[in-house]
């Protein structure tokens, strides 16, 4: 177990309507605690930490822009230092066959989160906006998972991976008809299983199929808010075979389906294959590799997610569809060895 103090030190010069010179200090207290042991055939490791951290200092520069009249933006010098709490849980039991069964559970709590709050004045319309320290966020997080061999010869595998997650969500949000931002609290449970299915008779071939999903449960009090009961799922198979010539293939298949949002450009079902080939040269150090991705054409790169307050958000960042050739050289350097001397005689 360790008892550590951190001294932290933090300084700013910003120019923002003039110069701003910010400067925090804290002294953290952040114990740790790392066990593991055997109990009912089951090895364990208990993981748990406290981590601390001053909020970023251009949240919490005095100043007050209101170059746009009708949006003020504020900083707030008062927030507080946020703490974030975690403890882990591992539990795993393993048998003949291959077989493994690991539990694990987590708990996960951050003090003082910083949000932005926004203050609206009917009178002249005007909105301000400021960062704020919220308490209340805090998750936890439980999965269940377990590998068998379904033959002597321990060709065939079976995996399944089962998780079940809760997430308290605090932030501040503007509702309509309120002259200030409230607290928004959101719950949000998450439950996924992904199973798969893996044949291997020998080094040169490999065969999976593999499916699983994700099932949302959004639920909040606040006005205006509409709870969300949501699905993704997938199903596919994947391939590696060993070809003539010293190629190696790779390819993959999968259906992903997105079902229950109320944005209709949400609900997607895209079949995405992707492939590549590869050969190495000169023993292994070049490696040449072609690879297509998005063959069938039903990626965008326009994306729809969804964050913890159930919102959705979309990004343009990505090239959904290519091929793409590659050549790698691999380098090893050792090193000198050093030439000892042998003794005068």
């Amino acid at each position: 177990m360790k008892l550590p103090l951190r001294l932290v030190h933090k300084n700013l010069f910003y120019e923002r309507l003039g110069r701003h010179d910010v400067s925090k200090h804290a002294l953290f207290f952040e114990p740790s605690l790392f066990a593991k042991g055997s109990l009912f055939h089951f090895s364990w490791e208990l993981d748990a930490s406290i981590k601390s951290e001053i909020p970023d200092l251009t949240t919490m520069v005095d100043y007050r822009d209101d170059s746009d009249p009708l949006n003020i933006q504020l900083g707030n010098p008062n927030l507080r230092n946020i703490h974030r709490y975690n403890a882990t849980l591992s539990m795993t039991k393993r048998g003949s066959q291959q077989r493994m069964l690991s539990v694990k559970f987590g708990y996960h709590q951050q003090d003082h989160a910083v949000a932005f709050g926004t203050q609206f004045d009917k009178g002249n319309g005007i909105s301000t906006l400021q960062p704020v320290s919220v308490n209340g966020n805090w998750s936890t997080d439980t999965s269940l998972g377990y590998i068998q061999a379904l033959d002597s010869t321990q060709k065939w595998t079976i995996d399944n991976q089962f998780s079940l997650n809760y997430n308290h969500n605090v932030d501040m949000t503007t509702i309509v008809g309120y002259t200030e931002s409230q607290r928004s609290i959101v719950n949000n449970w998450q439950m996924g299983d992904v199973l798969k299915l893996n044949y291997r008779p020998n080094d040169n071939y490999e065969f999976s199929l593999h499916g699983g999903g994700n099932y949302y449960l959004i639920h909040s009090k606040r006005d205006g808010f509409t709870n969300i009961h949501a699905g993704d799922y997938n199903i596919g198979m994947n391939a590696h075979i060993s070809l003539p010539w010293k190629l190696q293939a790779t390819t993959d298949l999968t259906m992903f389906a997105r079902r229950g949002y109320q944005q209709h450009e949400m609900n997607t079902t895209n079949w995405v294959w992707n492939a590549q080939l590869t050969r190495s040269f000169i023993k292994g150090k070049l490696l040449a590799k072609l690879q297509g991705v998005d063959m069938l054409h039903q990626l965008s790169n326009t994306q729809y997610m969804m964050n913890a307050q159930g919102r959705t958000e979309t990004w343009h960042n990505s090239i959904p569809r290519y091929v793409m050739f590659s050549l790698a050289w691999r380098f090893n350097v050792n090193p000198k060895k050093k030439v000892t001397s042998s003794p005068s005689q």
